[in-house]
């Protein structure tokens, strides 16, 4: 429940145009420390940029997180996507949520974070595709900074395990 299915050092690491060559069509992305560190309240200008390139590839994109409407409202001005607040992940309404709004089938939604014991567990509780990204900064809040330790244990055997199947 907690193995990512694929894992990039960042959002812009990550092979879009191949995801739409597998039959991909919706990206469902976490929003604190995946697209933007918390203390940053507007989209930074790669993150627009990143957004007008999926749209132009063709994929629907919807930011979901366990944060608040403000908070999502706030970053979301600048991208104009389907939000979603307050997601309670890792349990899966919120993904189902996504999900429905974007349009597509589980087998064609994505979602990308940087959690674990939140954003992947979610992904998994939904039965959709989940890719692990590196945290952007150190800096959590405190209910997130309690979950990276144990995170830590199980990525590292996840690394392990993956270097394993590369020899």
């Amino acid at each position: 429940m907690l193995t990512p299915d694929f894992y990039y050092e960042s959002v812009y690491m990550i092979p879009y145009a191949d995801l739409w060559q597998n039959n991909y069509r919706a990206l469902i992305f976490d929003l604190d420390n995946t697209l933007a560190p918390h203390e940053v309240l507007k989209p930074p200008a790669k993150v627009v940029a990143l957004i007008k390139r999926l749209h132009k590839i063709g994929f629907k994109v919807c930011i979901l997180t366990n944060n608040t409407k403000k908070r999502v409202r706030t970053y979301n001005e600048g991208l104009q996507v389907t939000a979603i607040h307050c997601a309670l992940k890792p349990f899966a309404f919120g993904v189902n949520r996504a999900i429905k709004a974007l349009g597509h089938t589980r087998d064609q939604t994505i979602i990308i974070g940087d959690q674990l014991f939140s954003d992947i567990w979610a992904g998994k509780n939904a039965r959709i595709t989940t890719i692990l990204v590196k945290p952007l900064t150190t800096r959590d809040v405190i209910t997130v900074r309690i979950k990276r330790l144990p995170e830590r244990l199980l990525l590292k055997r996840y690394f392990r395990k993956l270097a394993e199947e590369v020899k």
